[in-house]
């Protein structure tokens, strides 16, 4: 009989024998292409010559980037109000409740990411921002072509994010700060070749930044707005975005008339 009186130790778990990926985040091109401009001068106000620059600059790229990746793909910008951004502590816990598959995986997502608080406090830094929106493929973004298709709307939309924060900063406006909806995809995190392993239980490798390591795309990566508790869906029907859809595994794409993916750099 056991000793009552003496504590026994608890059997570890055995670590389950698994195959190692061969997956590896890639880089990209970091540095900026040189066009031989002037630098310009910092901007301490408002300019609505260069307000309405930059946004013609937002809208072209915007334009190019669809017709250089050839996606079946509408999507705009336009300037918007910081105030209207609404920031909702649910939404951050949505990352969690159930769990999301971009939990603690990279920097851009929770807990890494900037709180709700933190955002909060940052957007009422800003009094004008500009909204990015791009409406890809349906099919895109339906279970379960979503584990091998949605990623390239992520990643183009976060192209246009940065972009359009550094066109900002070119111009003088040099606290922009980018934003985008989704996980951060850059490197090869949620392709088609990462989930292909996830479902065959394989060790994939993490994301470099938590491994000490420099970021893959660190000119590129930006937060994702969820992950800091902005409602993406209220702010942008308040900014006079088409209402969204909530989509879920069971829907197929003849039932859902679009989708749309948001960003918003906050300018000054």
């Amino acid at each position: 009989m056991q000793n009552p009186t003496k504590s026994s130790k608890p059997v570890p778990i055995p670590d389950v024998d698994r195959e190692d990926s061969k997956m590896a985040y890639k880089w990209r091109r970091v540095l900026p292409k040189k066009y031989g401009r002037e630098p310009s001068p910092m901007q301490l106000e408002p300019k609505q010559e260069i307000f309405d620059e930059l946004l013609k600059r937002a809208n072209k790229y915007i334009k190019d980037a669809i017709e250089k990746y050839k996606v079946e793909c509408v999507g705009h910008a336009k300037f918007i109000d910081p105030r209207n951004v609404i920031i909702d502590p649910r939404v951050r816990m949505k990352c969690r409740v159930p769990i999301c598959f971009g939990y603690g995986s990279n920097l851009n997502c929770p807990p890494h990411s900037p709180t709700a608080e933190e955002m909060r406090e940052i957007v009422d830094c800003y009094n004008y921002a500009i909204m990015v929106s791009i409406y890809p493929p349906v099919e895109n973004n339906i279970f379960p072509s979503i584990l091998t298709g949605v990623h390239g709307d992520v990643n183009l939309l976060n192209e246009i994010v940065s972009w359009v924060e550094a066109e900002a900063t070119y111009l003088g406006y040099y606290l922009a700060m980018g934003f985008k909806g989704g996980p951060c995809v850059g490197c090869g995190m949620w392709t088609a070749e990462f989930f292909k392993d996830l479902m065959q239980q394989k060790k994939l490798p993490k994301c470099p930044s938590l491994e000490g390591e420099l970021c893959r795309q660190y000119l590129r990566a930006r937060p994702a707005l969820e992950a800091c508790g902005v409602d993406v869906f209220a702010t942008a029907v308040k900014c006079g975005e088409k209402p969204l859809y909530v989509i879920n595994p069971e829907h197929d794409k003849t039932g859902v008339p679009y989708v749309a993916w948001h960003g918003i750099v906050f300018i000054m």
